[in-house]
C-alpha cells in the first residue's frame, strides 16, 4: 500500500477556498436582513397608537334615547353626552354605509351654470316666469338624470326622484329645528344634534349621502337652483307641490350657523358642502334681514368674517368661488 508522506498533501484549490468564503459572506448577509426586519417589525408593533377608549355616552345612546323620546338621567354630565362631532348619527346607527365612487358629473348640456341672477323688479312679470321656468327645468333635468342611474335604482324608490324629494323637503319644512336657547334644554340639545335623522330617517340619509356622493360636480348649480327658487315660492307650490314656510327657512339657516347641532352637522361634511351651505344660510338670514322679519336676531357678522377667509385659503374647488366672495364683501361691507 502506497504510503502518503504529509509533506506530500496538496493544498485545496483555489476554487474551493473561494467558495467557502462566498458561504460564510451569504450567511452573514442573510442574517442581518432577517435583524432588521425583526427591529423593524417590534418598533412598528410598539410605536402603533392605541385605540381610544369607548366614550361613555355613544351616538347609539344618543339616536335610541331621542327615537323612544326619553329624556337622559339628570345624573349624566353635560360634557359626557355631547356626542363627538367626528361621528355621524346615523352612520353610527348603522355603520353600513355607501362605498364611494368616483365624481359623476351632470353634462352642461343638461346642468348649465347658472350665474347668481340679481333681483327681477315685480312689474316684469314675463322676465320673472321666464327665470323661474329656466330654474324649474334645470332641478327637473336634474332629478331625470337621478332616475336614470343605477345607484339610485339600487335604492328601490317607490316613486320618481322629484316626487320623493319633494315629499322629503316638505316634511323637513314641517318640522323646522331648535334654533334658540338650545343649550338650555339637554334634551332638546339631543333632538338638535340628530335632527335630520329623526325627521326623514336613516334610508334617506344614505340615499342623500349616495348622491352627494356621486353628483359633487352638480352640488353648487342645484344648492343655488333650489334658493333661487325660494324667491317665489307660488313656483314651488306649483311645479313640485311643496308649500314654502319662509319662517321654516330662516329657522334652518339659522340653525347651520347659529346653533351646535347644525354646526356639528356642518362639520361632520366635506368642506365644499359646509362652505356652499353656510353660504346661503347667510344670504337667508340678509333676506329675512331686509324684509323686516328676523326673529331671532342672529348676527351674521361672525359668520361673513369667518366664511370669507375659509373660501379664500381653501375654497379654490368651488365653481362660483368668486361669485360668492363678491356677494359675502358686500354683506361685509353693509353690516359693519
Amino acid at each position: 500500500m502506497t504510503e502518503f508522506n504529509s509533506n506530500n498533501k496538496s493544498s485545496p484549490s483555489r476554487s474551493r477556498v473561494k467558495k467557502g468564503t462566498n458561504r460564510l459572506l451569504y450567511f452573514i448577509i442573510f442574517v442581518t436582513i432577517l435583524a432588521l426586519t425583526s427591529g423593524f417589525y417590534f418598533y412598528q408593533k410598539l410605536m402603533r397608537p392605541q385605540s381610544a377608549p369607548k366614550p361613555e355616552f355613544t351616538a347609539e345612546a344618543t339616536a335610541t334615547t331621542i327615537a323612544t323620546g326619553s329624556t337622559p338621567s339628570s345624573g349624566l354630565a353635560v360634557t359626557s353626552i355631547i356626542p363627538d362631532p367626528t361621528i355621524d348619527l346615523a352612520t353610527a346607527v348603522d355603520p353600513q354605509i355607501l362605498p364611494p365612487l368616483p365624481p359623476q358629473e351632470v353634462p352642461e348640456t343638461t346642468l348649465e351654470r347658472l350665474e347668481i341672477p340679481a333681483k327681477v323688479p315685480g312689474s316684469n312679470v314675463e322676465v320673472e316666469a321666464a327665470k323661474f321656468s329656466r330654474l324649474i327645468t334645470t332641478l327637473n333635468s336634474f332629478y331625470s338624470h337621478l332616475d336614470s342611474q343605477q345607484y339610485m335604482q339600487d335604492f328601490k324608490l317607490s316613486e320618481s326622484s322629484k316626487v320623493h324629494f319633494s315629499k322629503l323637503i316638505q316634511k323637513l319644512i314641517d318640522n323646522p329645528p331648535v334654533v334658540t336657547r338650545e343649550t338650555d334644554d339637554l334634551f332638546t340639545l339631543l333632538k338638535n344634534t340628530a335632527h335630520f335623522f329623526r325627521v326623514i330617517g336613516k334610508d334617506n340619509i344614505l340615499i342623500i349621502k349616495g348622491i352627494l356622493d356621486r353628483e359633487k360636480g352638480s352640488f353648487e348649480t342645484i344648492l343655488q337652483t333650489f334658493y333661487n327658487l325660494t324667491d317665489n315660492p307660488e313656483y314651488l307650490k306649483e311645479a313640485y307641490s311643496v308649500s314654502l314656510d319662509p319662517s321654516a327657512i330662516y329657522d334652518y339657516a339659522g340653525f347651520f350657523l347659529n346653533t351646535m347641532g347644525g354646526r356639528l352637522y356642518l362639520f361632520r361634511r366635506d368642506s365644499k358642502s359646509r362652505m356652499v351651505v353656510s353660504y346661503y344660510a347667510i344670504l337667508i338670514i340678509d333676506r329675512a334681514n331686509r324684509a323686516g322679519h328676523s326673529p331671532h336676531g342672529i348676527d351674521i357678522r361672525p359668520a361673513v368674517d369667518s366664511l370669507i377667509e375659509e373660501i379664500e385659503n381653501g375654497g379654490n374647488n368651488l365653481k362660483l368661488r368668486e361669485a360668492y366672495l363678491d356677494s359675502l364683501y358686500d354683506l361685509k361691507e353693509k353690516y359693519n
